[in-house]
């Protein structure tokens, strides 16, 4: 036999009624300003969380913005189920933008001050693709230790 459930509305309040108990129980406010409402047949008290609409639902995250997710859920728990009330996406959107661009950047400079150019990738490609990767692997150490690991 399925309850009904009894609902009233005062003072701006949502109250529900309870048969077992014979009591209405109120949804309710904490000191979070986080309204909790009391979900049936079992009354328990559920948080209401509104999530905010995401700014750019097509971005693809790459390989920064996946890392630091890992990282945040692995290492830094409370971060991360602090970002997940207040914009974990948002965090990691940014967080892989800055990345992206520091990443090519330093690419550039690191390049650009050890001499590894388009010329010497004519003349010598072996050595060029190691010293290439070599810039790539320091290049993304310092991107790891700045921005990811944080």
């Amino acid at each position: 036999m399925k309850k009904e459930i009894k609902e009233k509305y005062e003072n701006g309040m949502t109250y529900y009624y309870c048969d077992e108990v014979d009591e209405w129980f109120p949804q309710f406010k904490d000191d979070n300003n986080l309204t909790y409402e009391l979900q049936l047949p079992h009354f328990i008290y559920i948080p209401l969380i509104e999530l905010d609409p995401v700014d750019e639902p097509d971005y693809q995250l790459t390989m920064w913005g996946i890392r630091r997710l890992n990282y945040l859920k692995q290492h830094k728990s409370g971060t991360y189920q602090r970002l997940m009330i207040s914009g974990l996406w948002e965090h990691l959107v940014s967080v892989d933008k800055t990345c992206n661009k520091m990443e090519d950047l330093l690419m550039e400079q690191m390049c650009k001050a050890e001499g590894i150019t388009e010329e010497m990738k004519r003349q010598d490609m072996m050595l060029w693709v190691g010293m290439r990767n070599n810039v790539k692997n320091r290049v993304r150490e310092i991107i790891y230790h700045d921005y990811i690991y944080v």
